[in-house]
């Protein structure tokens, strides 16, 4: 089976990892804050200090979920965001 040209001009994200290979993806997740005037100046702050992060990734052999797939990664973390969060 070909190529095709949406294939070609990177419109869709290459999502396959190698093997041994090490892979850093980074994900901007939007999280609800709110924006609190003190003084002359506002700042955000989060409306909640904790986020549950789950990573599972599966292994999907014909390309859809039909009961062939199969879980080989699975890992939840709990984030604090008082003393883990950075605004960028």
């Amino acid at each position: 089976m070909g190529r095709g040209p949406y294939e070609k001009s990177g419109i869709l994200r290459e999502t396959s990892i190698g093997p041994l290979a090490r892979v850093h993806e980074t994900f901007e997740i939007t999280y609800p804050f709110e924006d609190v005037a003190k003084g002359d100046a506002t700042r955000r702050e989060l409306l909640n200090d904790e986020l549950v992060v789950s990573v599972v990734l599966w292994y999907v052999p014909f390309g859809e979920f039909d009961g062939s797939e199969v879980v080989f990664y699975e890992e939840e973390k709990k984030l604090d965001l008082k003393t883990e969060w950075i605004w960028r």
